[in-house]
């Protein structure tokens, strides 16, 4: 493990990537004391909690491709699980096999071939913004996973309680927040103090507190309407 003082840009990114763990465990901590969520949305806030663990690993531990590949990883898997919980609540159960299995199988092919190329070629941009930053393949098929979340629950956009919508258009304005914060590189660091990518963790890990509080409303409205 690296014992040396880590980079000022490295650090950020590593401390703030403790918040990513930390939001997951808030998800499950208030679930357990409010009301309880289905299993699959418990599965999404135990994969964030992972997720976390592998991106403390990467950013902590020198930035190795093989910490990145689980980096990486883990997050097409967060972004799966998501996708799953949200054809689980509103979609038919062919169309869930459908849109989930071959989203698994696209996240399974890019990490099956970052380890086949290695790191000279999976670390490459595939979108780049010059020295600011860029996308390389695994965060494209990232970023599409997400925008797939979000469809998917807009979609399903009247069977939402109303109650629960604004929390929503919140949800998605974080997300668009996070998507330009991602735009830049690990190390892209502005007026001193904006470090990027580590105020991308930040962003994340308050959207799924928001998403938390989203999950909360619209069962708590279901169950009313049940009851």
């Amino acid at each position: 493990m690296n014992a040396d003082p880590l980079p000022p840009w490295a650090l950020a990114n590593t401390v703030t990537a403790f918040a990513t763990v930390m939001s997951g465990l808030l998800c499950l901590a208030l679930t357990a004391v409010t009301r309880p969520q289905p299993r699959h949305w418990l599965a999404v806030y135990v994969g964030l909690v992972v997720t976390g663990v592998a991106t403390v690993w990467y950013h902590g531990y020198g930035e190795t491709f093989i910490a990145g590949v689980f980096d990486g990883g883990t997050n097409l898997l967060l972004a799966w699980l998501l996708q799953i919980a949200i054809l689980g609540d509103y979609y038919a159960w062919r169309t869930a096999w459908i849109i989930g299995g071959g989203s698994a199988l696209v996240n399974l092919g890019v990490t099956a071939w970052k380890l086949i190329v290695g790191p000279a070629i999976a670390r490459q941009d595939v979108l780049s913004f010059g020295a600011f930053g860029g996308f390389h393949l695994n965060e494209l098929v990232l970023i599409t996973d997400a925008f797939l979340v979000v469809a998917l629950f807009y979609f399903r956009r009247e069977r939402i309680p109303a109650s629960a919508r604004p929390t929503l258009h919140l949800l998605t304005a974080v997300f668009v927040l996070g998507l330009l914060l991602a735009t830049a590189s690990n190390r892209q660091v502005d007026f001193g103090i904006l470090a990027y990518h580590a105020t991308w963790h930040l962003v994340a890990a308050f959207g799924f507190v928001v998403l938390w509080v989203f999950n909360l409303l619209r069962f708590a409205a279901d169950l009313h309407v049940g009851g």
